[in-house]
């Protein structure tokens, strides 16, 4: 939000991915910004795509998930962002690149340089709550130092600024970081081959990728469902108490209703209800006639 409000005019066009991160969608659009869509699919990228739409539309800025994209857990090589650097370089498009998963790297593959390394004038974000914990709401923006001032402003015409004791706690944290990441990433682990083992049992029609790193699984849901895919599965396993995250709420302009997102943030034994409740729901989805239900805005924090 601070960035979208600093630099971010009325009608000024901006890249995002698609699916992608719906806070930051929404951060955009109430700036005024026009989002422009460039897909992602379980395969990455499509780089071609974003040289191509990039060209057409000119934009102003790039809002972009290298590390363990949110929602399909993909992670960018070098070679791609490289690339990608250079297509946004063509039109003067500045980078917004989230960081927030950067730390989560679950099986400890060899991580890709920072996108800022190909791209100098990259605005890198971070967040406290995605690496140590979900309620540590304190983020961090790196970026050139002739936007700081802009940046700056912004941040105070807001709320002035975090709590200090947050801070205090995250400074803290930060200082033994290396041991708070690690017991992190140990957990995450456990949890997401949990959920991944729970989701092929009950759910095998099912398909997601096992991403390396991130917090959630991508399911992609069998075509034998009726009208309705995720939306109605969404809606009939909140009767059940459990909220899963539609494909259309990441979408820029909906879609991706085969597609639900499940994070794996809960303890294995949770995450095996979970999935029992929503192959309840689903078994109720899959056999329904009913119409399409309604699209629901829910909040979305994570």
């Amino acid at each position: 939000m601070v960035v979208a409000q600093a630099l971010v005019g009325a009608r000024d066009r901006v890249l995002v991915e698609s699916p992608g991160y719906p806070n930051a969608h929404a951060a955009l659009a109430r700036s005024g910004a026009r989002r422009v869509a460039v897909p992602m699919d379980v395969d990455g990228w499509d780089l071609d795509a974003v040289g191509r739409i990039a060209g057409e539309a000119r934009p102003r800025l790039a809002y972009l998930i290298p590390d363990f994209q949110n929602p399909t857990g993909n992670l960018m090589s070098n070679a791609q962002r490289e690339q990608y650097a250079a297509l946004l370089r063509r039109t003067d498009t500045v980078p917004i690149v989230d960081e927030s998963h950067v730390a989560l790297n679950l099986d400890r593959a060899r991580m890709p340089r920072p996108f800022a390394s190909f791209a100098p004038t990259t605005i890198a974000l971070g967040s406290a709550s995605k690496s140590l914990w979900g309620g540590l709401r304190v983020g961090w923006i790196r970026a050139p130092l002739a936007l700081v001032e802009r940046l700056v402003a912004a941040r105070v015409a807001l709320d002035l600024g975090s709590p200090v004791y947050e801070q205090l706690v995250t400074a803290r944290l930060l200082a033994q970081r290396d041991e708070h990441w690690a017991a992190n990433r140990s957990r995450l682990r456990v949890q997401r081959d949990a959920l991944a083992a729970a989701i092929v049992e009950r759910l095998p029609g099912w398909r997601f990728r096992l991403p390396h790193g991130g917090l959630c699984l991508w399911c992609e849901l069998p075509a034998d469902g009726r009208r309705g895919g995720a939306l109605a599965l969404a809606a009939e396993a909140e009767q059940r108490g459990v909220v899963v995250s539609p494909g259309p709420v990441f979408g820029v302009d909906g879609g991706f209703d085969s597609f639900v997102r499940i994070p794996y943030t809960r303890s294995p034994d949770e995450l095996g209800d979970a999935v029992d409740r929503l192959a309840s729901a689903w078994d109720v989805v899959r056999d329904s006639r009913a119409d399409r239900p309604e699209r629901r805005t829910r909040v979305m924090v994570a």
